[in-house]
């Protein structure tokens, strides 16, 4: 990812206040909300766009000459930073195989015991018990 896509602004809200980093790549996945990378706080947090937008402002002198050290301070907090949903994107669609368990590997083969299967002897009528009779 190129620095050259990220805005760096300031927050003005009041003690909150603080420089942010605005990375367009980084979705929310809602139009009605943005990502920005808040320097006193070290992280990256969901803000309301309409509320944030009208609170945002371009850096001054002093506080563009920070610009890049903000800059990679947000790239340590987003190696680190999942999007809220990118959990669900991560399920797979099928599970995994299962896992072979530690009974199964004893040396006999009981494995069509565990999942319903009968052997193709017990399937033979054996006549000789009821003549016995």
């Amino acid at each position: 990812m190129s620095n050259n896509n990220l805005e760096c602004k300031y927050l003005e809200a009041g003690a909150k206040s603080s420089a942010v980093v605005l990375d367009p790549s980084l979705s929310t996945s809602n139009d009605q909300t943005v990502y920005l990378y808040h320097q006193q706080r070290d992280q990256i947090i969901e803000y309301r766009r309409d509320i944030v937008e009208a609170k945002l402002r371009a850096l001054n002198g002093d506080e563009q000459k920070e610009a890049e050290s903000l800059q990679q301070s947000y790239q340590q907090a987003r190696a680190s930073f999942t999007p809220r949903g990118a959990a669900a994107e991560s399920i797979p669609e099928h599970a995994p195989p299962p896992k072979a368990s530690a009974s199964s590997s004893s040396g006999d083969d009981d494995s069509d015991d565990d999942i319903g299967l009968i052997d193709d002897s017990d399937l033979l009528d054996t006549d000789e018990d009821d003549d016995e009779d």
